[in-house]
């Protein structure tokens, strides 16, 4: 019997082994680089306020005020009532990649008792927004790295799916009604009309962690009934190897290589062409002098030229001041 159960609870976990992950958790903000993100919390009355990274302790905490509004660089909270009910804003503005994570915020009437609420900021390379193929969106990417995109539905409703290629019965990657779903390396989310942020329509994001060169291609990110009908949004990634370089750059260093090797060279030849040339032309006399230019004419005897350039060796007819003697020959 207990073999009988065993078997029975291993084929439901072989069946759960390929599904995808889903996270029940709508605390999920969206946002695109470059813009805005505004969350709004409702909580009891109080009059302490915090914005935290993460947990609400130590560097983490990003705003502590008992303000109404206030502003800390490019976050800010303000606490107003709708319908009698007290609501956090909590706003980041010019967002960029690393801004998203998970964060706290939270309201109490002193900083023992705040009550606090948890929510992830999803932040998006791009909002794709038409399916123009003239326009395809196009994003290089490193190995290692992530890329999330969004892409924004109007009208909005229908399940949510994540392919490779068209949506074809091999290229579904994920598919999910209203949840959010991650499975392996990928993940897609959805979130509903969000009025003046993005005109009403819905927004399905989808996200590739550690990329690899494999993956580059072409994706589909798509709201509908099924992954053959209905809206859609296409874009490619091309993944490199993170060392290499862009071509034009690549030929550049090396040319810059190419002249310092040739130019080093020339300076090396020119050094040694000088030496050289100082040793021919130097040479030492007897009297500790250097002579320089030297040069041999008249080697015949009998010449009597007077411009020779050799001096007598007869002590005797030597003469001081004379700098050139000749050389007679006598038969």
């Amino acid at each position: 019997m207990k073999v009988h159960h065993t078997l029975i609870c291993f084929f439901f976990l072989s069946l759960q082994d390929g599904n995808a992950e889903v996270n029940i958790n709508k605390n999920i903000s969206f946002g695109v680089v470059g813009r805005n993100l505004t969350a709004v919390f409702s909580f009891p009355a109080g009059t302490w306020k915090m914005l935290c990274r993460g947990e609400c302790k130590g560097g983490n905490i990003l705003i502590n005020t008992t303000d109404e509004k206030h502003q800390s660089h490019r976050y800010s909270t303000e606490l107003k009532s709708e319908d009698g009910v007290p609501h956090l804003s909590v706003n980041i503005t010019q967002l960029i990649m690393s801004d998203a994570g998970q964060y706290s915020c939270g309201v109490g009437g002193s900083p023992s008792s705040v009550s606090y609420k948890q929510f992830e900021v999803v932040v998006a390379e791009a909002l794709l927004d038409g399916n123009d193929p003239a326009q395809l969106k196009h994003f290089n990417k490193e190995t290692g790295s992530s890329l999330t995109v969004g892409c924004y539905f109007n009208p909005s409703g229908g399940q949510t799916f994540f392919c490779r290629g068209e949506c074809g019965e091999d290229e579904v990657l994920l598919q999910t009604d209203d949840e959010d779903a991650s499975k392996d390396r990928y993940r897609i989310g959805y979130r509903g009309p969000s009025g003046e942020t993005y005109r009403g329509g819905g927004i399905v994001y989808v996200t590739i962690t550690q990329l690899t060169e494999s993956d580059s291609g072409r994706y589909r990110c798509s709201l509908n009934p099924s992954p053959g009908q209905g809206s859609f949004r296409d874009f490619e990634i091309s993944v490199t190897d993170g060392v290499s370089l862009p071509v034009g750059l690549t030929v550049a260093v090396i040319i810059i290589i190419i002249i310092i090797i040739f130019s080093s060279l020339a300076v090396l030849i020119i050094c040694i062409k000088r030496k050289s040339n100082r040793g021919l032309r130097t040479r030492g006399n007897s009297e500790g002098t250097n002579m320089e230019d030297v040069h041999y004419e008249n080697c015949t005897p009998g010449s009597t030229r007077e411009d020779s350039t050799y001096q007598s060796l007869h002590p005797a007819a030597r003469d001081q001041d004379q700098t050139y003697s000749t050389l007679t020959h006598h038969t």
